[in-house]
């Protein structure tokens, strides 16, 4: 009985100890909350504030740009960079960074305090001071860890082929000032590299793709607390042009040699003087669907001398040197130049196409013409030649100024809107407006006319006034401009495209010279993204126009041909017969042109030489490419420009045999009506045994030879007449025979090189 109070009293023990144990351990909760809510409110503050979520940029892999074969043109490598974050050490701190970053890396003191001054990525921007470091340099760099300086491997943009189509790829470079701004929500950073020119500028874009996004916690020193999950970047796409690599070389090559070649030849207006020709450009295009194959500028560039940064003074030596002018201008598309007797094709279509002259009509050209208006001005031939006897294809072939000056002024003399028909066939034609090729900066070129006219001189009249020169539109405005001259300006491009669209049968293309592109996602790599297909922009009127005699004349200008009004070598005929070309296999037609420069070559303190150039398609019998050579201050067309479309004609021929046909487009035939007439070797035409005739229906200046006999050196008896023999002479009677199945008649050779 006595156990019963012993338990009640051990029982109520317990429960008080365990009463103070409750009181405690709530006492010590209570408090811990109390320290937490109100001691420790501050602190915890602070922490959760230092913690941040932070969204961490993930770069997309730029894609390449490759040529129609498959060449990489521009490309990723990685290699080993050194940044150096400026705002991460202090002044003191500079002195170590610069000494110890000098003696690892190679950089001179002088350069790598000029790249820490650059702030053209932005003023906190990390700046890159070296690239291209091993791996023991950038450990080394990384072990020492110098204030702000960071050492990693990353992609940079390469150019394999160097300078080859570099005005075309283009190449990346630091943003512009605003860049960001312009961008919010492309996920740039400041040190992100953009494409600055050619294609890396106008597709960057589809060539960088989309950055992905990581997005993380860290703390107040920068440790990852935990992540939240990531989207990851898209890489860009590959872009494949139309151009052909070979063949750019080719044409880089050739176009160079000319510039060179023509600086050893003696100015014709100065002969103390050599020609400068350090600039000029090149272009060659499908005319059956307008992709470009080819396009050169010089001087050019190496695109990876940009890649990384370029300090101010190297900048300054490579790309402002007064002799080597406008390295980074692509001349085939930004370059405005007056075109020259090239833009004859223009006027000769157009003073047929609004009844202004007859194509068959015989023109005498004593040399000079004279504006039939009151006080009117005198025009001459270059070199004051005298051609005589021409049509429109013998003024063709021969680049007759006088010829076109005559035809200019009738087109005028029509009034009302029909005046402006010279005007209205050339942007027809694509000039006066950019063609669309998909390069950035393409200027338009300029088709004067009255309002032009009258906004220039109101613009500059300092310039334009400065000779008393009318402000209205005259006549002589007109003729200047019939031979490529005056007001008018055009590209490299426009030209070529121009004579593409003739030799097409009237198809004028907006030029491509993008091809494809392609996904470089794991899923669907190399996957056809968008084609570019050819582009028509309209089928140009033809109606009225004598295609035949026009092509007769193009066609002569590259031959030796008997022609009615006697023997004549076209104005390129030299540089077609110097390397043996086979007309009869692969014949060319085209144009010279030799535009008079006004003003001065500052550099140089003199007056600037004539630009040289030549427009041609090929072969005649199947016109397939077009060319355009044009060389600044060369002199004459045909013997600077001519020489270089020869070695692109026949790089084309080579390469051609392994090029796939483009597909079949809706093109107007290109034959000529009549019948098919030989053409005869210039061994044959200079051969005295054998008698020329033409065919009757065969265009003039393209016999059949028939064996007369053994050589004889009379010239009567060879039935050649005195060059000077007029239409109504008995030379013209014979000639006018000769037309429709007589003996062919002439006197001595007729040619004008320009």
């Amino acid at each position: 009985m006595n156990d019963e109070p012993t338990k009640a009293a051990n029982t109520g023990i317990r429960l008080a100890f365990m009463g103070i144990v409750v009181i405690a351990l709530f006492s010590a909760l209570f408090g811990r909350i109390w320290f937490l809510q109100v001691l420790a409110t501050e602190d915890f503050q602070v922490q959760a504030e230092t913690n941040q979520v932070r969204l961490v940029t993930l770069p997309p892999t730029r894609g390449r740009v490759l040529d129609r074969n498959g060449e990489i043109l521009a490309d990723n490598v990685f290699t080993g960079v050194v940044r150096v974050e400026t705002s991460q050490h202090t002044e003191e701190d500079t002195e170590l960074v610069l000494h110890q970053l000098e003696l690892l890396t190679g950089v001179p003191r002088a350069d790598l305090v000029e790249r820490l001054a650059d702030d053209s990525e932005g003023f906190f921007a990390p700046r890159i001071v070296a690239t291209g470091m091993s791996e023991d340099i950038l450990e080394v760099i990384s072990e020492r860890a110098l204030p702000g300086v960071t050492a990693d491997w990353e992609a940079v943009r390469a150019y394999p082929q160097k300078s080859a189509a570099a005005h075309v790829v283009g190449y990346v470079g630091a943003q512009p000032a605003d860049w960001l701004e312009d961008h919010p929500d492309d996920r740039y950073m400041p040190s992100d590299d953009i494409g600055r020119a050619g294609i890396e500028g106008l597709f960057e874009e589809r060539l960088r793709g989309t950055a992905g996004i990581r997005k993380i916690e860290v703390d107040r020193e920068n440790n990852v607390v935990r992540e939240f999950g990531e989207q990851p970047p898209i890489d860009g796409e590959d872009i494949v042009l139309t151009i052909d690599l070979e063949l750019q070389r080719a044409v880089e090559f050739f176009l160079q040699k000319g510039l060179t070649e023509a600086q050893g030849r003696s100015s014709a207006d100065d002969p103390r003087y050599n020609y400068p020709a350090y600039a000029g450009s090149a272009v060659v295009l499908d005319v059956r669907n307008g992709d470009v194959l080819a396009m050169a500028s010089f001087p050019t560039y190496d695109p990876n001398w940009l890649v990384g940064g370029i300090t101010s003074s190297v900048y300054d030596a490579t790309f402002n040197d007064p002799f080597i002018p406008g390295r980074l201008n692509n001349r085939a598309v930004q370059g405005l130049y007056s075109p020259g007797s090239v833009f004859k094709l223009i006027t000769a279509m157009a003073a047929t196409k609004y009844d202004a002259i007859s194509a068959r009509e015989w023109f005498y050209d004593p040399g000079y013409y004279t504006v039939p208006v009151q006080g009117g001005s005198t025009h001459y031939n270059a070199g004051n030649a005298v051609y005589e006897e021409l049509d429109l294809a013998q003024a063709i072939t021969e680049s007759s100024d006088v010829y076109f000056y005559s035809a200019a002024y009738e087109v005028y003399a029509l009034g009302g809107d029909d005046q402006w028909g010279i005007q209205e066939v050339a942007r027809d034609f694509g000039f006066g407006s950019p063609t669309g090729v998909q390069l950035p900066y393409e200027r338009s070129g300029r088709v004067p006319d009255g309002d032009i006219k009258k906004a220039l001189f109101e613009a500059a009249p300092e310039i334009y006034l400065a000779a008393d020169n009318a402000i209205i539109w005259v006549p002589g405005d007109t003729i200047n401009m019939a031979i490529g001259q005056g007001f008018l300006t055009v590209t490299p491009l426009q030209l070529v495209n121009a004579y593409a669209t003739f030799a097409n049968g009237g198809t004028l293309f907006q030029p491509n010279i993008v091809d494809k592109a392609l996904s470089r996602s794991p899923e669907t790599s190399g996957e056809v993204v968008q084609n570019f297909d050819p582009r028509i922009l309209r089928q140009t009127d033809l109606s009225g126009v004598p295609v035949d005699v026009i092509r007769e004349g193009l066609d002569g200008v590259t031959k030796f041909r008997n022609t009615v009004f006697g023997p004549t070598e076209g104005t390129a005929f030299d540089a077609f017969y110097e390397v043996g070309w086979e007309h009869r296999s692969y014949g060319i037609a085209g144009k010279t042109g030799t535009a008079e420069n006004d003003g001065v070559n500052k550099t140089l303190a003199r007056d600037k030489e004539d630009t040289a150039v030549f427009v041609g398609y090929g072969p005649t019998q199947d016109p397939r490419y077009a060319v355009v050579v044009l060389m600044e201050e060369a002199g004459f067309g045909g013997t600077a420009a001519a020489p270089v479309a020869v070695n692109i004609f026949d790089a084309l021929r080579r390469f051609e045999q392994t090029w796939e046909e483009p597909e079949d487009l809706p093109l107007e035939a290109t034959t000529t009506d009549g019948p098919q007439c030989d053409e005869i070797p210039i061994t044959v035409l200079r051969d005295p045994s054998i008698e020329l005739r033409v065919p009757e229906g065969c265009p003039y200046g393209i016999p059949t030879p028939v064996v007369t006999g053994e050589p004889d050196t009379d010239e009567q008896s060879l039935g050649l007449l005195p060059e000077s023999a007029g239409p109504d002479s008995s030379a013209a009677s014979l000639g006018m025979a000769a037309a429709f199945g007589g003996v062919v008649v002439g006197g001595s050779r007729r040619r004008r090189c320009r």
